[in-house]
């Protein structure tokens, strides 16, 4: 069944781009996963605004001029469709804005935007976790704190990270209400943001006694529901390794380096691996574990209603 999502454009080409100091106002367009594979390229009729996708340039850059802001650089995925135009949408975590175009840069290398790639997986600020000194806001954690996990116990936290933007569309975020999974508080997070989900489902139909869901799966229209704001800030947390720790009482994950999302965000990526040099070079990120077995969407929706059963 298609899975439709909205997300942010520049109606232009990186790589044959407008004069410098051309208005670029941001759209927002639906892109259509037709064969619900998680991701966006030129194969099963994928397409944008209601045009297939002839192909797909993850990597391209476009900078522009913001008034009272300055330069601001986002890095993308470019779509060329089959009705002539091309589109290019941010993966890095950003919210476009509007301005005057300053430059561009582009691949020649194709490849499908994943739907993992619209938001980052993150706490939004406020949320309370479990750390040594009892509960701490997560905007007030820093490099050196210790985080109270599931497995491991006490571990420092080894990087942070922040970002804020526009709170709508795929960056809209899921909460969860008191007592939707035995929290006393409400949990606000990303939607790519995995919760940990237990119980004889997970057992029955997965063979596991734990599995990590993405938020978004767990909407239920009731308990669980996407809440817009106008802009939200986003916080992320990483150990040595991908843990389980607790935030408003929830069992949910730590940052995982491994998320294709860092393919989009080559500062990111940098930072990362500086910090963890293994992670590096050519070393496929896809291999380092997840501390659970991680669920797609047609597998969440088998533990979907009713949750605390």
């Amino acid at each position: 069944m298609p899975t439709s999502y909205t997300d942010q454009f520049f109606l232009m080409d990186p790589a044959n781009p407008p004069a410098g100091g051309t208005a670029l106002n941001y759209v927002n367009l639906t892109l259509v996963d037709q064969n619900d594979d998680n991701d966006f390229d030129r194969f099963d009729n994928d397409s944008v605004n209601g045009s297939d996708i002839s192909s797909s340039y993850p990597g391209d850059t476009v900078t522009i001029n913001v008034a009272g802001v300055g330069n601001v650089t986002y890095t993308g995925t470019t779509f060329y469709l089959a009705n002539g135009q091309q589109v290019f949408t941010p993966t890095d975590g950003q919210a476009l804005q509007n301005g005057t175009f300053v430059s561009s840069t582009w691949v020649n290398g194709q490849g499908p935007l994943l739907v993992s790639d619209l938001g980052p997986p993150c706490f939004v600020a406020g949320t309370l976790i479990e750390t040594d000194q009892g509960l701490r806001r997560v905007e007030d954690l820093g490099v050196g704190d210790l985080i109270m996990t599931q497995d491991s116990g006490l571990q420092p936290l080894v990087w942070t990270g922040s970002r804020t933007v526009i709170g709508g569309g795929d960056f809209t975020p899921i909460r969860f209400a008191p007592n939707a999974l035995g929290n006393d508080r409400a949990l606000l997070v990303s939607p790519q943001h995995r919760i940990l989900i237990t119980g004889w489902r997970a057992e029955l139909f997965f063979g596991e006694d734990e599995v990590f869901v993405a938020a978004k799966h767990l909407v239920n229209g009731d308990t669980i529901h996407r809440l817009p704001m106008r802009d939200v800030s986003y916080h992320h947390i990483m150990c040595e390794k991908h843990e389980v720790v607790f935030a408003e009482g929830i069992a949910t994950e730590t940052f995982f380096p491994g998320d294709v999302m860092m393919d989009g965000d080559p500062e990111l990526r940098a930072e990362i691996s500086a910090l963890f040099p293994e992670f590096a070079g050519d070393a496929p990120c896809h291999t380092i574990e997840t501390a659970r077995c991680v669920l797609r969407g047609r597998e969440a929706s088998v533990l979907s209603a009713p949750l605390a059963a």
